[in-house]
């Protein structure tokens, strides 16, 4: 495989992700077109640095529920910002990256914030 000589800032790429993903649903496509690369040249260089596009997507949509959720979002609202279809399915996501729902999770950040 040819290496390009131009390695991909990935916190650019993030930062594209992140502003899209209230949006609309983010696409390799998309993300590409804002980047100004073809959407190829952006997964060729994501394999390159050990990284796939739907591993960031799923990486900023975590930083940003978790984000959300402590600014006491509604669970509708997370959902919606990050481009799920349902809380449902936000929630199912949510446990799956952290073992525990988002109001849990709230909870917890919560008590150790204020602790009583």
């Amino acid at each position: 495989m040819r290496q390009s000589t131009e390695l991909l800032n990935i916190d650019s790429v993030r930062g594209v992700i992140g502003e899209l993903l209230p949006k609309s649903q983010v696409t390799l496509a998309q993300t590409a077109t804002v980047m100004e690369l073809t959407a190829r040249t952006l997964q060729r260089r994501l394999a390159e640095q050990g990284l796939s596009f739907s591993r960031l997507v799923d990486e900023m949509r975590f930083i940003k529920a978790r984000a959300l959720i402590q600014e006491r979002e509604r669970l509708a609202d997370v959902a919606t910002h990050l481009g799920y279809a349902d809380a449902g399915s936000f929630t199912r996501a949510f446990e799956r990256w952290t073992g525990m729902s988002p109001l849990q999770y709230r909870k917890r950040f919560y008590q150790r914030v204020h602790p009583t």
